[in-house]
């Protein structure tokens, strides 16, 4: 799974974000786009307020890591989306780490 930390900002201003109902969709560009949850102490997102937050991309394992991971760099601006086309915010990405082992299950022996 990829795990990222970023600076995030909403820039629509028609409501709060709420981290509970609300699970962003990512855009890497080139079409690819991943959903990710949101980690930080703060509940609620506000317009135009920059906040730091984790975000566990959990749809993201070994193969898509390996389509994305060419264009990975910190201080790049991934668009956050809310469904497929409606873009709703940016996120800057500062710094992210990728572990083949989380969500994998292991057999029983």
């Amino acid at each position: 799974m990829l795990k990222a930390k970023a600076e995030i900002q909403f820039t629509i201003n028609e409501r709060k974000f709420d981290k509970k109902y609300f699970r962003p969709i990512f855009n890497f560009g080139n079409k690819l786009l991943f959903s990710g949850n949101l980690i930080s102490d703060d509940d609620i997102y506000l317009q135009n307020q920059k906040y730091i937050v984790d975000i566990d991309f959990f749809t993201i394992e070994d193969e898509a890591f390996s389509v994305i991971s060419p264009i990975l760099k910190p201080g790049m601006n991934l668009a956050i989306q809310e469904g497929a086309h409606r873009i709703v915010g940016i996120a800057k990405l500062l710094e992210y780490n990728y572990d083949s082992n989380i969500g994998i299950v292991a057999e029983p022996t």
